[in-house]
């Protein structure tokens, strides 16, 4: 049976909405994993994402020629940048509480806002030293969708072609040289998270570190 990914989205908001409730004011302003990204941004990304009317999408997307990534990064930047740490708690908590999909989160399939979501929250914890026990059926969910997830976030790419193994949970995929590491950092790694690669093994870590952004 597959799992309810939609369950696990909105599980996994409300996890993000209790995170930012426990961290300081002045841990918004702290960069996250994604490369030029404050934790304020990457929590604006969603906020915007879930709240955006498709046509004001297009329209801010416009001014930046239709670059999707560019614009993306922009408009979190300027969210994360013009409101103050609370009024993104509010925003976020909104969002989880009243099950908000506004515009282009209403048309991702749920399996990968889930997986973006619980990738987004690892972003911004590993950077202030805030780690959390995810629970192995979470975990496995988010792996069996990465083989599957294109676009800008090419876990499909970057995982073909290797065999990944979860040493923790009783999870594998793929054939090919092998990935080895916690389930934690495999999904970091498949979602282009450099900063994850020491803690995997196998030889096929050398070529996924070619494959990742700037490799």
């Amino acid at each position: 049976m597959d799992p309810d990914y939609e369950s696990l989205l909105w599980d996994e908001s409300r996890d993000i909405a209790q995170f930012l409730d426990e961290i300081d004011d002045s841990d918004f302003g702290v960069a996250s994993l994604c490369e030029g990204w404050r934790v304020s941004d990457v929590v604006g990304h969603m906020i915007l994402g879930h709240t955006t009317p498709m046509p004001s999408m297009m329209l801010a997307i416009a001014k930046y020629g239709f670059n999707v990534p560019k614009g993306s990064k922009e408009m979190s930047h300027e969210y994360g940048s013009t409101h103050s740490p609370d009024q993104i708690r509010t925003a976020w908590t909104g969002v989880a509480d009243d099950h908000t999909l506004n515009g282009i989160s209403r048309v991702i399939p749920k399996k990968e806002g889930f997986t973006d979501h619980l990738i987004h929250n690892q972003d911004m914890r590993r950077p202030l030293g805030r780690p959390r026990e995810i629970a192995p059926e979470r975990l496995s969910a988010a792996l069996d969708a990465l083989p599957t997830i294109g676009g800008f976030l090419k876990s499909k790419q970057r995982m073909k072609g290797l065999k990944w193994v979860a040493t923790d949970i009783d999870w594998s995929w793929g054939e090919g040289s092998e990935v080895q590491g916690a389930a934690e950092p495999l999904i970091l790694a498949a979602a282009g998270r450099p900063a994850v690669l020491d803690e995997l093994s196998g030889d096929g870590v050398a070529t996924l570190k070619i494959r990742m952004p700037g490799g």
